[in-house]
Protein backbone atom coordinates (compact mmCIF):
# COMPACT_ATOMS: atom_id res chain seq x y z
CA UNK A 1 0.00 0.00 0.00
CA UNK A 2 2.77 2.43 0.99
CA UNK A 3 6.53 2.23 0.58
CA UNK A 4 9.56 4.42 1.25
CA UNK A 5 12.37 2.12 0.12
CA UNK A 6 11.75 -0.38 -2.66
CA UNK A 7 8.13 -1.40 -3.27
CA UNK A 8 7.02 -2.71 0.14
CA UNK A 9 6.82 -1.74 3.80
CA UNK A 10 5.90 -3.45 7.08
CA UNK A 11 2.22 -2.94 7.91
CA UNK A 12 1.16 -3.07 11.57
CA UNK A 13 -2.50 -3.02 12.62
CA UNK A 14 -2.53 -2.72 16.40
CA UNK A 15 -4.85 -2.88 19.37
CA UNK A 16 -4.44 -0.57 22.39
CA UNK A 17 -1.18 -1.31 24.21
CA UNK A 18 -0.06 -3.96 21.71
CA UNK A 19 3.64 -4.53 21.00
CA UNK A 20 5.53 -5.39 17.82
CA UNK A 21 8.86 -7.14 18.38
CA UNK A 22 11.82 -7.41 15.99
CA UNK A 23 14.58 -9.69 17.27
CA UNK A 24 18.06 -9.36 15.77
CA UNK A 25 21.48 -7.98 16.61
CA UNK A 26 20.98 -4.22 16.47
CA UNK A 27 24.68 -3.59 15.68
CA UNK A 28 24.83 -0.72 18.17
CA UNK A 29 28.35 0.62 18.70
CA UNK A 30 29.34 2.90 21.56
CA UNK A 31 30.91 6.26 20.83
CA UNK A 32 34.69 6.50 20.66
CA UNK A 33 35.89 6.96 24.27
CA UNK A 34 38.91 8.96 23.06
CA UNK A 35 36.67 11.57 21.44
CA UNK A 36 38.61 11.47 18.18
CA UNK A 37 35.69 9.92 16.29
CA UNK A 38 32.63 12.08 17.02
CA UNK A 39 30.13 9.94 15.08
CA UNK A 40 27.26 8.37 17.05
CA UNK A 41 25.12 5.28 16.49
CA UNK A 42 21.68 6.34 15.29
CA UNK A 43 18.41 4.46 14.87
CA UNK A 44 16.81 5.46 11.56
CA UNK A 45 13.21 4.77 10.58
CA UNK A 46 10.38 6.01 8.37
CA UNK A 47 6.79 5.69 9.60
CA UNK A 48 3.59 6.05 7.55
CA UNK A 49 0.27 6.98 9.12
CA UNK A 50 -3.07 7.03 7.29
CA UNK A 51 -5.00 8.57 10.18
CA UNK A 52 -3.51 11.19 12.49
CA UNK A 53 -3.97 10.56 16.21
CA UNK A 54 -2.68 12.82 18.98
CA UNK A 55 -0.81 9.92 20.54
CA UNK A 56 2.69 8.44 20.69
CA UNK A 57 4.18 5.05 19.99
CA UNK A 58 7.22 3.96 21.98
CA UNK A 59 10.38 2.48 20.47
CA UNK A 60 12.19 0.28 23.02
CA UNK A 61 15.60 -1.34 22.58
CA UNK A 62 16.32 -4.47 24.61
CA UNK A 63 19.14 -6.83 25.52
CA UNK A 64 18.25 -10.32 26.74
CA UNK A 65 14.69 -9.17 27.42
CA UNK A 66 15.68 -6.07 29.43
CA UNK A 67 14.80 -2.59 28.15
CA UNK A 68 18.02 -0.59 27.85
CA UNK A 69 16.79 2.57 26.16
CA UNK A 70 13.73 4.02 24.44
CA UNK A 71 12.13 7.06 22.84
CA UNK A 72 8.56 8.20 22.03
CA UNK A 73 7.42 9.02 18.50
CA UNK A 74 4.36 11.20 17.88
CA UNK A 75 1.77 9.92 15.38
CA UNK A 76 -0.35 13.06 14.95
CA UNK A 77 0.30 13.23 11.18
CA UNK A 78 -0.59 11.59 7.88
CA UNK A 79 1.90 10.38 5.27
CA UNK A 80 5.55 9.47 5.82
CA UNK A 81 7.75 10.85 8.60
CA UNK A 82 11.43 10.07 9.14
CA UNK A 83 13.51 10.08 12.31
CA UNK A 84 17.24 9.78 13.05
CA UNK A 85 17.64 9.27 16.80
CA UNK A 86 21.07 8.82 18.40
CA UNK A 87 21.12 6.13 21.07
CA UNK A 88 23.54 7.79 23.49
CA UNK A 89 22.34 11.39 23.19
CA UNK A 90 18.63 11.42 22.32
CA UNK A 91 17.09 8.36 23.99
CA UNK A 92 16.01 7.68 27.56
CA UNK A 93 18.05 5.05 29.40
CA UNK A 94 21.48 3.60 28.67
CA UNK A 95 22.12 1.68 25.43
CA UNK A 96 24.33 -1.42 25.56
CA UNK A 97 26.35 -3.19 22.91
CA UNK A 98 24.73 -6.52 22.13
CA UNK A 99 21.16 -5.19 22.19
CA UNK A 100 19.11 -7.78 20.32
CA UNK A 101 15.49 -6.62 20.13
CA UNK A 102 13.38 -3.65 19.08
CA UNK A 103 9.93 -3.42 20.59
CA UNK A 104 7.36 -0.94 19.29
CA UNK A 105 4.61 -0.30 21.84
CA UNK A 106 1.22 0.98 20.72
CA UNK A 107 -0.67 3.80 22.48
CA UNK A 108 -4.01 3.31 24.25
CA UNK A 109 -5.97 3.35 20.97
CA UNK A 110 -6.36 1.16 17.90
CA UNK A 111 -4.50 2.10 14.74
CA UNK A 112 -2.45 1.12 11.73
CA UNK A 113 1.09 2.17 10.84
CA UNK A 114 3.65 1.25 8.20
CA UNK A 115 7.41 1.05 8.77
CA UNK A 116 10.13 1.20 6.13
CA UNK A 117 13.81 2.03 5.63
CA UNK A 118 14.51 0.88 9.20
CA UNK A 119 18.22 0.87 10.06
CA UNK A 120 18.82 -0.51 13.55
CA UNK A 121 22.11 1.36 14.03
CA UNK A 122 24.38 3.39 11.81
CA UNK A 123 27.32 5.56 12.83
CA UNK A 124 26.48 9.08 11.60
CA UNK A 125 27.81 12.61 11.91
CA UNK A 126 26.36 13.61 15.28
CA UNK A 127 25.82 17.25 14.30
CA UNK A 128 23.02 16.78 11.80
CA UNK A 129 20.04 14.91 13.32
CA UNK A 130 16.97 17.10 13.33
CA UNK A 131 14.07 17.57 15.74
CA UNK A 132 10.50 17.92 14.48
CA UNK A 133 6.95 17.45 15.75
CA UNK A 134 7.40 13.67 15.98
CA UNK A 135 10.75 13.68 17.83
CA UNK A 136 11.17 17.19 19.34
CA UNK A 137 13.91 16.02 21.74
CA UNK A 138 16.47 15.08 19.06
CA UNK A 139 19.81 16.97 19.01
CA UNK A 140 18.63 19.27 21.79
CA UNK A 141 20.61 22.48 22.09
CA UNK A 142 21.90 22.69 18.53
CA UNK A 143 22.18 26.22 17.19
CA UNK A 144 22.76 25.22 13.55
CA UNK A 145 20.37 27.48 11.64
CA UNK A 146 19.29 24.62 9.34
CA UNK A 147 18.26 22.42 12.26
CA UNK A 148 16.14 24.74 14.42
CA UNK A 149 12.95 24.51 12.36
CA UNK A 150 10.97 22.91 15.18
CA UNK A 151 12.34 25.10 17.98
CA UNK A 152 11.77 28.33 16.06
CA UNK A 153 8.30 27.22 14.96
CA UNK A 154 7.32 27.74 18.61
CA UNK A 155 8.36 31.40 18.66
CA UNK A 156 5.66 34.00 19.31
CA UNK A 157 5.65 37.67 18.24
CA UNK A 158 7.53 40.10 20.50
CA UNK A 159 5.53 42.95 18.96
CA UNK A 160 1.73 42.52 19.04
CA UNK A 161 0.25 41.64 15.65
CA UNK A 162 -2.27 44.01 14.10
CA UNK A 163 -4.85 43.53 11.37
CA UNK A 164 -3.65 44.19 7.83
CA UNK A 165 -5.18 47.38 6.46
CA UNK A 166 -6.65 47.74 2.99
CA UNK A 167 -3.78 50.04 2.02
CA UNK A 168 -1.27 47.40 3.15
CA UNK A 169 -3.10 44.76 1.13
CA UNK A 170 -2.78 46.97 -1.94
CA UNK A 171 0.96 47.32 -1.31
CA UNK A 172 1.28 43.55 -0.89
CA UNK A 173 -0.48 43.00 -4.23
CA UNK A 174 2.02 45.34 -5.90
CA UNK A 175 4.94 43.49 -4.31
CA UNK A 176 3.47 40.14 -5.30
CA UNK A 177 3.08 41.27 -8.91
CA UNK A 178 6.69 42.46 -9.00
CA UNK A 179 7.90 39.25 -7.36
CA UNK A 180 5.96 37.14 -9.84
CA UNK A 181 7.58 39.13 -12.65
CA UNK A 182 11.01 38.27 -11.25
CA UNK A 183 10.20 34.55 -11.18
CA UNK A 184 8.21 34.12 -14.37
CA UNK A 185 8.41 35.61 -17.86
CA UNK A 186 5.53 34.59 -20.17
CA UNK A 187 6.61 32.69 -23.27
CA UNK A 188 5.24 30.15 -25.72
CA UNK A 189 4.92 26.56 -24.50
CA UNK A 190 6.72 24.38 -27.03
CA UNK A 191 5.85 20.81 -27.97
CA UNK A 192 9.42 19.85 -27.04
CA UNK A 193 9.05 21.24 -23.51
CA UNK A 194 5.70 19.52 -23.07
CA UNK A 195 7.13 16.18 -24.19
CA UNK A 196 10.10 16.57 -21.86
CA UNK A 197 7.79 17.32 -18.92
CA UNK A 198 5.71 14.22 -19.68
CA UNK A 199 8.77 11.97 -19.80
CA UNK A 200 10.22 13.31 -16.56
CA UNK A 201 6.83 13.17 -14.84
CA UNK A 202 6.33 9.52 -15.84
CA UNK A 203 9.66 8.66 -14.18
CA UNK A 204 8.08 9.29 -10.76
CA UNK A 205 5.28 6.72 -11.32
CA UNK A 206 2.67 8.72 -9.41
CA UNK A 207 -0.63 6.85 -9.07
CA UNK A 208 -3.81 7.00 -7.02
CA UNK A 209 -5.49 3.92 -5.58
CA UNK A 210 -8.61 4.15 -3.43
CA UNK A 211 -7.93 7.85 -3.05
CA UNK A 212 -4.37 7.31 -1.78
CA UNK A 213 -1.37 8.60 -3.69
CA UNK A 214 1.85 6.64 -4.23
CA UNK A 215 4.97 7.26 -6.27
CA UNK A 216 8.65 6.52 -6.66
CA UNK A 217 10.32 7.45 -3.34
CA UNK A 218 12.25 10.72 -3.40
CA UNK A 219 15.07 11.57 -1.02
CA UNK A 220 16.94 14.59 0.27
CA UNK A 221 20.61 14.46 -0.78
CA UNK A 222 21.81 14.30 2.84
CA UNK A 223 19.85 11.10 3.50
CA UNK A 224 22.78 9.28 1.90
CA UNK A 225 24.73 10.02 5.09
CA UNK A 226 22.88 7.11 6.70
CA UNK A 227 25.07 4.74 4.68
CA UNK A 228 28.43 6.51 5.01
CA UNK A 229 29.93 3.74 7.14
CA UNK A 230 27.66 0.95 5.95
CA UNK A 231 28.54 0.55 2.28
CA UNK A 232 31.87 0.39 0.44
CA UNK A 233 32.59 3.17 -2.07
CA UNK A 234 29.94 5.36 -0.42
CA UNK A 235 28.78 8.22 -2.64
CA UNK A 236 27.25 11.22 -0.88
CA UNK A 237 25.51 12.18 -4.14
CA UNK A 238 23.98 8.75 -4.71
CA UNK A 239 20.37 9.99 -4.77
CA UNK A 240 21.22 12.77 -7.21
CA UNK A 241 22.89 10.27 -9.54
CA UNK A 242 19.80 8.05 -9.34
CA UNK A 243 17.56 10.99 -10.27
CA UNK A 244 15.48 10.71 -7.09
CA UNK A 245 16.83 13.69 -5.12
CA UNK A 246 14.19 16.24 -4.17
CA UNK A 247 15.83 19.13 -6.04
CA UNK A 248 15.16 17.32 -9.36
CA UNK A 249 11.57 16.72 -8.28
CA UNK A 250 10.88 20.32 -7.28
CA UNK A 251 12.63 21.72 -10.34
CA UNK A 252 10.22 19.65 -12.43
CA UNK A 253 7.30 21.04 -10.41
CA UNK A 254 8.61 24.51 -11.21
CA UNK A 255 8.73 23.65 -14.93
CA UNK A 256 5.17 22.30 -14.74
CA UNK A 257 4.06 25.52 -13.02
CA UNK A 258 5.69 27.71 -15.68
CA UNK A 259 4.26 25.56 -18.48
CA UNK A 260 0.78 25.80 -16.93
CA UNK A 261 1.04 29.58 -16.84
CA UNK A 262 2.24 29.63 -20.46
CA UNK A 263 -0.31 27.13 -21.82
CA UNK A 264 -3.11 28.56 -23.95
CA UNK A 265 -4.70 25.27 -24.98
CA UNK A 266 -7.37 24.24 -22.45
CA UNK A 267 -6.54 20.52 -22.68
CA UNK A 268 -2.84 21.15 -22.05
CA UNK A 269 -3.65 23.47 -19.17
CA UNK A 270 -5.84 20.80 -17.59
CA UNK A 271 -3.14 18.13 -18.05
CA UNK A 272 -0.49 20.33 -16.44
CA UNK A 273 -2.80 21.20 -13.56
CA UNK A 274 -3.43 17.49 -12.88
CA UNK A 275 0.30 16.72 -13.06
CA UNK A 276 1.12 19.52 -10.63
CA UNK A 277 -1.51 18.45 -8.09
CA UNK A 278 -0.35 14.82 -8.32
CA UNK A 279 3.25 15.90 -7.69
CA UNK A 280 2.09 18.09 -4.80
CA UNK A 281 0.08 15.23 -3.26
CA UNK A 282 2.99 12.81 -3.67
CA UNK A 283 5.54 15.21 -2.14
CA UNK A 284 3.22 15.93 0.80
CA UNK A 285 2.58 12.21 1.30
CA UNK A 286 6.33 11.52 1.30
CA UNK A 287 6.86 13.95 4.16
CA UNK A 288 7.51 17.33 2.52
CA UNK A 289 5.00 18.86 4.88
CA UNK A 290 4.46 20.96 7.98
CA UNK A 291 5.97 19.35 11.07
CA UNK A 292 8.38 17.08 9.16
CA UNK A 293 12.19 17.28 9.10
CA UNK A 294 13.03 13.85 7.59
CA UNK A 295 15.54 12.91 10.31
CA UNK A 296 18.43 14.84 8.77
CA UNK A 297 17.76 18.16 7.05
CA UNK A 298 20.99 20.19 7.11
CA UNK A 299 21.50 22.53 4.13
CA UNK A 300 18.05 21.65 2.79
CA UNK A 301 17.47 25.09 1.27
CA UNK A 302 19.62 24.27 -1.75
CA UNK A 303 17.36 21.34 -2.65
CA UNK A 304 14.07 23.18 -2.12
CA UNK A 305 14.43 26.30 -4.24
CA UNK A 306 12.09 24.91 -6.88
CA UNK A 307 9.41 24.07 -4.31
CA UNK A 308 8.90 27.66 -3.16
CA UNK A 309 8.71 29.02 -6.71
CA UNK A 310 6.39 26.23 -7.90
CA UNK A 311 3.94 26.57 -5.02
CA UNK A 312 3.89 30.36 -5.38
CA UNK A 313 3.23 30.30 -9.13
CA UNK A 314 0.41 27.78 -8.64
CA UNK A 315 -1.24 29.39 -5.61
CA UNK A 316 -4.51 29.91 -7.51
CA UNK A 317 -4.60 26.24 -8.54
CA UNK A 318 -3.81 25.15 -4.98
CA UNK A 319 -6.60 27.39 -3.70
CA UNK A 320 -9.02 26.00 -6.30
CA UNK A 321 -8.48 22.41 -5.13
CA UNK A 322 -8.55 23.30 -1.42
CA UNK A 323 -4.85 22.73 -0.73
CA UNK A 324 -3.52 26.30 -0.44
CA UNK A 325 -3.71 26.55 3.35
CA UNK A 326 -1.81 23.27 3.73
CA UNK A 327 0.79 24.41 1.17
CA UNK A 328 1.29 27.74 2.98
CA UNK A 329 1.86 25.89 6.27
CA UNK A 330 4.49 23.76 4.52
CA UNK A 331 6.27 26.82 3.12
CA UNK A 332 6.18 28.67 6.45
CA UNK A 333 7.60 25.59 8.21
CA UNK A 334 10.63 25.19 5.93
CA UNK A 335 11.16 28.95 5.58
CA UNK A 336 11.14 29.20 9.41
CA UNK A 337 8.93 32.25 8.96
CA UNK A 338 8.54 32.71 12.72
CA UNK A 339 12.08 34.08 12.79
CA UNK A 340 10.55 37.45 11.87
CA UNK A 341 8.88 37.56 15.31
CA UNK A 342 11.72 38.68 17.65
CA UNK A 343 11.89 42.43 18.14
CA UNK A 344 15.00 43.80 16.35
CA UNK A 345 17.85 44.56 18.76
CA UNK A 346 20.07 46.41 16.27
CA UNK A 347 19.78 47.87 12.79
CA UNK A 348 20.41 45.56 9.85
CA UNK A 349 19.68 41.90 9.12
CA UNK A 350 21.45 38.54 8.98
CA UNK A 351 21.16 37.32 5.39
CA UNK A 352 20.50 33.78 6.67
Amino acid sequence: EHYRDGDHSLSWTFEPGAALSIKKDLKFEKKDPTGKDTYLSAFIVWVYNEQAQDKQILFEFLKDGKVCTSFPFGINFTGWRGAWVCYERDMQGTPEEGMDEIRIVAPDVKGKLFFDHLITASKVDARQQTADLQVPFVNKGTTNHWLVIYEHSLWKPDIPLTDVTEAQKQDIRIMEKRFRGMLYTPSALSDKEMQSIREKYDFYRITYKNGKVAGRPIYFVRHSEAYERMVPDWDKDMFSRLGIEISDYFNLMKRVAIAYNNAEDAALKHELKQKFIAMYDNATDQGIAYGSCWGNIHHYGYSMRGLFVAYFLMKDVLREVGKLEEAVRTLNWYAITNEVYPEPAVNGIDID
